[in-house]
């Protein structure tokens, strides 16, 4: 049996009488284990499988119960299917993998967790808190032109010069250093900030950020703990900071040619 293929029909083509909606970008379904037992060298894991809006609150009401528990995964939805689609199209593969199932619990023995996450993440995108936090952080205010996932960079322009970069980091990097060389007054850019974390130090203050990487010809850090769209959002914050117009950058990648 094609479990990935069916899957991948149940998540696409069931619930037709669902409408296409946006939803929110903290909208996610996720697996959370609430136990993990051996019993004569058997593993046996509880894995609750559900939906949230607010993956903080929904960890702190299931930690009300359980002493240990662990995030183990979150998918986003697909745009063309709401967060309740996704739910069920995941609750049918985990059927396919657990050794039982009680209502949002799901029982799985051995590697089978392994194989059913494995599944999901062909039909559904996977993702974490970092990447969700970086979301809501910049993407309020920026425009999102081109959907970046998935693609290795391979040239920037900005400011009408061209770079050849091997991965998005280096496409950050290479991108904020010819903007700052180009300004009067390139510490300015400690200014731009997420709600909860910096996204540019001095040197010296490195360790407060996640992954910081050095802006070459700088005495300043950046975080790089981004995905690849985040990389082109946080770009434009710097643009727009220095009153660049948006489209003084363009990425192309492998997948372009």
């Amino acid at each position: 049996m094609d479990v990935a293929g069916n899957a991948g029909d149940f998540l696409w083509k069931n619930l037709n009488i669902v409408v296409p909606q946006s939803f929110d970008m903290t909208d996610v379904v996720y697996a959370v284990r609430i136990s993990n037992l051996e019993y004569s060298g058997l593993k046996i894991m509880d894995v609750k499988i559900g939906k949230s809006t607010n993956i903080d609150n929904t960890l702190s009401q299931y930690s009300r119960g359980a002493r240990n528990i662990e995030l183990l995964d979150m998918w986003k939805p697909n745009p063309q299917k709401n967060l309740s689609t996704a739910e069920k199209g995941v609750h049918e593969i985990a059927e396919k993998y657990a050794y039982d199932k009680q209502s949002e619990k799901f029982v799985f023995l051995q590697g089978g967790y392994q194989q059913f996450a494995e599944t999901v993440n062909k039909v559904l995108l996977n993702t974490t808190r970092t990447e969700l936090e970086t979301e809501e952080e910049t993407g309020s205010d920026t425009t999102e032109t081109q959907d970046y996932t998935g693609t290795t960079p391979a040239i920037i322009k900005i400011l009408g010069e061209t770079k050849e970069v091997r991965n998005w980091t280096e496409a950050l990097q290479t991108g904020i250093a010819h903007i700052l060389s180009d300004v009067e007054d390139p510490e300015k850019v400690t200014e731009i900030e997420g709600r909860t974390r910096d996204y540019f130090v001095k040197e010296g203050r490195h360790s407060d950020l996640v992954a910081p990487k050095p802006i070459p010809d700088t005495e300043l850090y950046v975080e790089s703990n981004f995905s690849a769209n985040d990389v082109n959002r946080v770009l434009q914050k710097v643009l727009n900071k220095y009153d660049y117009q948006s489209d003084a950058v363009e990425i192309f990648t492998e997948e372009d040619n």
